[in-house]
C-alpha cells in the first residue's frame, strides 16, 4: 500500500507494547503470572523474563528487550531491591523513560511506596547488603536515584484493592488507555495529502486549546471527506483522552436508530459499555464525565440536524474544554443549521495528485507503467479529480490488458460505473420530487446556463427554484461558478443522465427527457409519439440532416424545454413542409437558424419565459400583440432576413431584447420603448435602422447598445435614469451627435467609435468612456484623440478605456492625456501604441493603468527623477512586448 504521508510524523512501532519488571521469588507463580495472562488475553505483546539463571547474553537480550518496549510496569514486591539484576533492569528502564518520554508504571504489591523512595525496610537491608559485598559508590546511586524517580511516579497499591483481580483489571485498562494515546491509528486506504488537508489542519487549533471546535466537511459524494477526516484522526486522535470514529452516521442511525449509536458513541469515549434509553436524556454523571474529557470525534455522513445535536449535545453540551469534532456531510444546511462556522468545502484533486492516488491503485506505484501513460490520462479526465470515481477505476482496471482499458473506457461514455453511480445517487435520493426535477433538468439540459434566468424558467414549470437550488447547492450536486451559472461535475451529471435512461432503457421515446443526438433523431424523424417527453436537446454538431414533419410537436403536450442547438451553422434540422404547430406548454424555446420565414399561426405558448431564435430566417414573428405574459428574454439576434420588429406589448414582464445583427431591420418597434421592466436592449449592426426615437423609456433600463448602426441618423429616447445606463451608439452623418445626446449627463458608461463629434459632449456626460476603431478609418486616431481629449467631457471623465475592436488601433496616445485632472483609471485594450508618453505621470488622481494586449508596446519605466501620483498600476503589460 501506498504511504498515507504522514510516516514523519508517527510514533515508530516498537516490538514490545509492555515491559514487566518484577522479583520472580516474590510474584511469578502469582500475581505476575496472572497480569501476564490477562495482558495476553487483551492482545498486549508483552516481554517478560522467567529465566533464574542469568548472565552477560540475557543481560544483551534483556536491554534490547527495554529499548523495544512501548510501556513499563514495574512490579515492586517486597525482596524486589535484594535483586542486583532486578536494580540494574529499572535503572535502564528510567534512563529509557527519561530519554524517550517513556510511561513507566509502578504497581506497589504489598509494600509501602515510601519504603521504596526513601529506601527503608526490606529495601535499606537489601541495599546495605548490596554495599557489603562491594558494589561499587556509583552503582548505588544510581539504584537509589532509580528507586527514588519510579516510587514518585503515579501508580498502583495493591493493598488499595480488595481483592488481585480488582487491581489487575485496573492496570489492564490503564496500560490499554496508554497505548492508545501512544499508537497513531493506521489508515488502511491509499491517501494523498493535498491542499484540503492542509487546509483542514489549519482550522484545527493547537492541542493545548482550551476551545470546542466543531469543523465541518462539506462536498460531494466521492469527494473525500472520509479519508480527510480518517487521516486527521489518525494523525491527532492518539494526544486526546477520548476518541471515537463514527464512520456513515447516517445509514448506522437509519438501521439501528439514534440511541444505538449514541451508545456507541458513548461508550467508546469513555471505554464501557453504556445503555442510555435516549440518546435526548443522558444521565448526569455520564455528562459531567465528558465534560472533563478532551475528546477527539469524527461524526461521519451526517445529514440530519437532529443526528448532530443528540451526538454533540445542543449547543455542544457534553463536550470537554479543548474537544474537536469533525463532521463531514453531503448537505452544507446540516452544518449551517447547526451553528457550525468553520466549514470546509472539500474541492477536487488536482492532475498530478490525481494521477498519482489512481497509480497506486492501478499499478501500486506513484506513475502509470509504461504504455497506459494516455490511457491513464483519459481516466483522469473523467473522474475530473473526485477520488471515488479515481480508485474504483483505478482497482477496476489493474491488471487488465489495452485492450480491455479502451474497451472499458468506452463503456464509460455510456454506462457509468456502478460502484460510483451508486455513491453519486446518496444525495439524489434524498431530494423530493421537485428538487428531482430540477436536478435532472439541470444536468440533461441547463448546466452552464445563467442561475438567475434558469430559476425563472424552472418557476414557471411549478417546480419552486428558488428554494429547490438552494437544496441542491446545498447537498453539493451543483456549484455556482464566478460568472453566476449553474455548473455540475461531470460525474453526477451522468448519475443525472443514468436516471433518466433507466425511465425507459428500451424506448428512449418514453423517457422524460431526450439528449443523446441518435434517440432525439429516431423520435423527430419517425416522428414518434412522446406524450411522456418534457425536454429535448439535439446539438446540430453531432447530429446528421433532419426534415421534421409539419406535426411533429403535436404528438408532444408535456414538452416545456425545446432547443436545438447549433453554434457553427450546420443547420441540420430543416422543415421542407412547414411547422403548423408548437406546444404550448413551453417554457424555453432555442431553435439556432430556425428555417421557416416565420412561426406557426397558432403559436401563443403562454407560459414561455425563454424564446430565442438566432441566425434564423425568420422574417416576422407574429402579426400584431401576442400574449405571452411570462416572456423575459426575447433573443432574434442575426436573424439576417427579419423586416419586421415583432409588437411586444402583451410581454409585460419582457426584460431583454436582442436584435443586433437583423441586418434588414428597418425600426425598433415603440411597443418595445412600453416595456417598463425592460433592462437591455441590443441592436448593434442593425444597419438598415436609421431612426431611433421614443418619448419614454423604461426606468429599468441598464443597456442600450445601437453600436455598428452604421445608418443611424437620429437618436432622440427619453431616458428615466441614466445613473446605471451603458448607452452604446455609433457614429453619425455629419459628424454631430444628436440633440438628445448632447442634453445628456452622468451616464455610467458611454461607448462610441473615436470621432470629431465627441468634441460636443458635454461636461460630467459619462463617468466612464469607451473609445473604440472608427469604422470608417478615414484619418490616424491619434490626430483625432488629440483634438476630443481637452473637451469638457473628457476634463471631467473618470474612467478612459482604449480599445480596438479587431484590429489595432491608435499609433499613439497624445501627451495632451495629462489634462484629465479628474481622471482616476487609464485601460488600453488591443491598441498599435509604441509608447506610454511620460505626460502620464503628471496625471493628479490616476490610480491604475492597464495594458491588455498592446503587442507592440516598448515600455520602459519612469525615471525616477519624475514625481507623480501614481498610486497603483494594475495588470501592467499583461500580454505586452516587455522590454
Amino acid at each position: 500500500m501506498a504511504p498515507s504521508s504522514f510516516s514523519s510524523h508517527a510514533v515508530a512501532l516498537k516490538k514490545y507494547d509492555v515491559f514487566i519488571s518484577f522479583r520472580g521469588e516474590d510474584t511469578r507463580a502469582g500475581f505476575t503470572s496472572h497480569l501476564y495472562e490477562t495482558f495476553l488475553q487483551s492482545k498486549f505483546h508483552t516481554y517478560i523474563d522467567y529465566r533464574i539463571q542469568k548472565g552477560d547474553h540475557v543481560w544483551a537480550e534483556l536491554t534490547k528487550a527495554i529499548k523495544q518496549s512501548t510501556i513499563f510496569l514495574v512490579v515492586f514486591s517486597k525482596n524486589y531491591a535484594s535483586s542486583t539484576w532486578c536494580l540494574n533492569e529499572l535503572v535502564e528502564i528510567m534512563e529509557c523513560s527519561n530519554k524517550d518520554n517513556v510511561a513507566v508504571i509502578p504497581v506497589f504489591y504489598h509494600i509501602d511506596p515510601s519504603r521504596v523512595r526513601k529506601q527503608t525496610g526490606s529495601y535499606g537491608t537489601a541495599l546495605a547488603k548490596h554495599k557489603k559485598q562491594g558494589c561499587d559508590h556509583k552503582m548505588m546511586q544510581n539504584w537509589k536515584n532509580a528507586l527514588f524517580q519510579a516510587a514518585n511516579l503515579s501508580g498502583f497499591h495493591s493493598t488499595t484493592y480488595r481483592t488481585e483481580s480488582d487491581l489487575i483489571e485496573d492496570i489492564t485498562r490503564v496500560v490499554l488507555r496508554k497505548l492508545n494515546h501512544k499508537y497513531t491509528n493506521e489508515l488502511t486506504c491509499n491517501f494523498i495529502l493535498d491542499e484540503n488537508y492542509r487546509t483542514i489542519q489549519s482550522l484545527i487549533k493547537k492541542i493545548d486549546s482550551i476551545e470546542v471546535q466543531i469543523i465541518g466537511l462539506w462536498g460531494m459524494g466521492g469527494i473525500g471527506k472520509t479519508t480527510l477526516a480518517a487521516a486527521l484522526f489518525q494523525r491527532v486522535s492518539f494526544k486526546y483522552e477520548g476518541s471515537c470514529f463514527l464512520e456513515n452516521v447516517t445509514e448506522v442511525s437509519k438501521r439501528h436508530g439514534i440511541n444505538f449509536i449514541c451508545n456507541k458513541l458513548l461508550s467508546k469515549l469513555l471505554r464501557e459499555d453504556l445503555d442510555i434509553e435516549s440518546a435526548k436524556v443522558i444521565p448526569s454523571m455520564i455528562m459531567r464525565r465528558l465534560k472533563r474529557m478532551k475528546s477527539f470525534i469524527v461524526l461521519d455522513d451526517v445529514h440530519t440536524l437532529e443526528l448532530l445535536q443528540n451526538l454533540i449535545g445542543v449547543g455542544n453540551g457534553w463536550l470537554g474544554d479543548g474537544s474537536i469534532v469533525i463532521v463531514t456531510t453531503r448537505d452544507k444546511h446540516v452544518l449551517v443549521s447547526g451553528g457550525i462556522d468553520k466549514i470546509h468545502q472539500v474541492k477536487e484533486m488536482n492532475s498530478r495528485n490525481s494521477l498519482q492516488l489512481f497509480s497506486f491503485n492501478a499499478f501500486d506505484k506513484v506513475l502509470p507503467k509504461e504504455g497506459y501513460v494516455e490511457l491513464s490520462e483519459r481516466v483522469i479526465d473523467y473522474a475530473k479529480g473526485n477520488p471515488l470515481a479515481l480508485k474504483v477505476l483505478g482497482s477496476f482496471l489493474c491488471s487488465k490488458s489495452e485492450i480491455e482499458w479502451n474497451c472499458a473506457l468506452a463503456k464509460l461514455k455510456e454506462i457509468p460505473n456502478a460502484e460510483i453511480d451508486k455513491i453519486m445517487r446518496w444525495s439524489y435520493n434524498e431530494l423530493d420530487d421537485k428538487e428531482k426535477n430540477i436536478f435532472l433538468d439541470i444536468a440533461c439540459f441547463f448546466k452552464g446556463h445563467e442561475r438567475d434566468r434558469m430559476t425563472t424558467i424552472l418557476n414557471q414549470c411549478g417546480f419552486f427554484a428558488d428554494i429547490g437550488i438552494r437544496t441542491l447547492l446545498d447537498k453539493a450536486l451543483i456549484r455556482v461558478d464566478f460568472e453566476n451559472c449553474i455548473q455540475m461535475h461531470d460525474l453526477i451529471q451522468e448519475m443525472g443522465k443514468q436516471v433518466v435512461r433507466e425511465e425507459s432503457l428500451k424506448n428512449p421515446e418514453q423517457s422524460s427527457r431526450l439528449w443523446d443526438p441518435k434517440e432525439v433523431y429516431d423520435v423527430l424523424k419517425n416522428n414518434r409519439e412522446t406524450k411522456i417527453v418534457e425536454a429535448i436537446f439535439l446539438d446540430a454538431t453531432e447530429s446528421r440532416h433532419i426534415n421534421l414533419s409539419p406535426k411533429t410537436f403535436e404528438k408532444m403536450p408535456n414538452l416545456r424545454l425545446l432547443a436545438f442547438r447549433d453554434h457553427k451553422g450546420i443547420k441540420s434540422v430543416s422543415l421542407p413542409s412547414g411547422l403548423d404547430s408548437l406546444p404550448k406548454n413551453l417554457r424555453y424555446f432555442l431553435w439556432d437558424g430556425y428555417p421557416s420565414k416565420s412561426l406557426p399561426p397558432t403559436f401563443c405558448p403562454e407560459m414561455l419565459v425563454e424564446f430565442s431564435l438566432q441566425d434564423s430566417h425568420v422574417e416576422n414573428l407574429w402579426n400584431g400583440e401576442l400574449n405571452l405574459p411570462n416572456l423575459e428574454i426575447l433573443d432574434l439576434s442575426n436573424s439576417k432576413k427579419l423586416i419586421e420588429c415583432p409588437n411586444v406589448s402583451g410581454s409585460l414582464n419582457l426584460k431583454y431584447v436582442r436584435l443586433n445583427g437583423c441586418l434588414s431591420l428597418p425600426e425598433v418597434d415603440s411597443s418595445i420603448f412600453f416595456l417598463q421592466k425592460l433592462e437591455s436592449l441590443i441592436i448593434d449592426g442593425c444597419i438598415s435602422l436609421k431612426s431611433i426615437s421614443s418619448n419614454t423609456c423604461s426606468p429599468a433600463l441598464r443597456e442600450l447598445n445601437a453600436m455598428n448602426c452604421i445608418n443611424l441618423q437620429e437618436f432622440s429616447v427619453t431616458f428615466s435614469s441614466v445613473d446605471n445606463l451603458f448607452l452604446s451608439l455609433p457614429e453619425f452623418g455629419a459628424n454631430k451627435f444628436p440633440s438628445s445626446i448632447l442634453h445628456t449627463k452622468n451616464l455610467e458608461y458611454f461607448l462610441s467609435p473615436i470621432s470629431d463629434s465627441l468634441v460636443d459632449l458635454p461636461e460630467n456626460f459619462a463617468n466612464c468612456i469607451w473609445l473604440a476603431n472608427s469604422l470608417k478609418g478615414e484619418r490616424d486616431s491619434s490626430i483625432i484623440l488629440h483634438k476630443i481629449l481637452p473637451s469638457p467631457a473628457f476634463l471631467s471623465v473618470k474612467h478612459l478605456i482604449l480599445f480596438g475592436n479587431d484590429v489595432p488601433f491608435l499609433s499613439e496616445i497624445p501627451d495632451n492625456i495629462s489634462l484629465l485632472s479628474s481622471l482616476k483609471s487609464l485601460r488600453l485594450f488591443n491598441i498599435a501604441i509604441r509608447s506610454l508618453p511620460e505626460t502620464i505621470m503628471y496625471l493628479p488622481q490616476l490610480e491604475s493603468l492597464s495594458v491588455f494586449n498592446c503587442k507592440m508596446l516598448l515600455f520602459r519605466l519612469f525615471q525616477s527623477s519624475f514625481h507623480f501620483s501614481l498610486s497603483g498600476i494594475v495588470n501592467l503589460l499583461r500580454k505586452c512586448c516587455v522590454q
